[in-house]
């Protein structure tokens, strides 16, 4: 681990110009350092090139093989079922399902660790599989393993046997009570977002299916419940923009309306248990920021109307 200083001279110095001529790298080199997450300010993670520095501050650069523990956050685990294969749990808003170089503060792996040594201390370094991911705004009910054995449950993931529903926020007013959006879903080389459209490359545009139902429509918002027929990165955040209706909140999709985060929850998931083929099935209500959001403007809805 090196060890820098930022002195009173280099004061409001982008991240990654101070890196380039304190470590002699190349612009790349150092942009590769920060992506992988190795550069931070004291206990801070810092993953933004732009970065301004302030006289005094410490950075810490970690060699390749290092680990930097992230801040541990105590959380209440809201669980679901648990048995000796499985753990279905609640992913709260602004919680990271796994580690990743883009992580700032402890995940929802994190807690569940924490929790299967605290009830099952025999099991020291108990295992963890991921399954599926949420979004780090995303709230919702997961699956994660807890025995090599129960990751077969991967396959139903594979051929979208998995049931999943999502409620979501969206701008305006969706004029159809339902639909299926379709479409190919390609990387956009510009961003960290997907986009609809077609590929030179096809074997990066995945094919994409999702079904909205309106539960609820009011002028400004309409609250859907989303059913995914494939699991796509971002699918239903990109498929409800390019139908004009972005999850509120959802700046990277261009919403508008302010929110603390992009209203979006995963609110039901069934599969088959892997070991026993029993059928599992688990509802989650959406949270409380997410229904104040929507109270909100059910109120303004009456008012109107009165």
């Amino acid at each position: 681990m090196k060890n820098l200083q930022v002195n009173q001279d280099q004061e409001n110095t982008r991240l990654d110009h101070f890196l380039v001529e304190q470590l002699n790298l190349s612009r790349k080199k150092v942009k590769q350092l920060i992506d992988e997450g190795r550069i931070f300010l004291g206990d801070r993670k810092i993953i933004i090139a732009s970065w301004k520095l302030h006289s005094g501050d410490q950075l810490k650069v970690l060699e390749e093989q290092e680990e930097m523990k992230t801040p541990r956050r105590e959380r209440y685990l809201k669980i679901y079922h648990e048995d000796a294969y499985l753990l279905v749990v609640e992913k709260p808003p602004g919680v990271a399902c796994e580690a990743s170089a883009q992580t700032l503060s402890s995940t929802l792996v994190d807690d569940i660790n924490d929790y299967l040594k605290r009830v099952h201390p025999d099991k020291p370094h108990p295992y963890i599989g991921l399954m599926h991911r949420l979004d780090r705004e995303t709230s919702g009910v997961m699956v994660y393993t807890l025995s090599h054995r129960a990751n077969k449950l991967s396959e139903q993931f594979k051929k979208h046997s998995i049931k999943r529903s999502y409620l979501a926020l969206v701008e305006g007013s969706v004029a159809n009570f339902q639909g299926q959006l379709a479409s190919q879903l390609v990387k956009d080389s510009r961003g960290k977002k997907v986009r609809v459209g077609s590929s030179k490359n096809q074997a990066s545009a995945k094919q994409a299916f999702t079904e909205f139902f309106v539960k609820e429509r009011y002028d400004k918002i309409t609250l859907l419940e989303l059913k995914l027929k494939t699991g796509r990165t971002h699918q239903i955040r990109a498929h409800l923009a390019n139908m004009g209706h972005p999850v509120v909140g959802d700046k990277l999709y261009g919403s508008r309306i302010k929110a603390p985060r992009h209203l979006l929850h995963a609110s039901y998931l069934e599969f088959i248990h892997p070991l026993s083929g029993k059928k599992m099935a688990f509802r989650s209500k959406a949270p409380k920021d997410f229904q104040k959001f929507l109270e909100r403007f059910r109120g303004e809805s009456l008012r109107l109307k009165n």
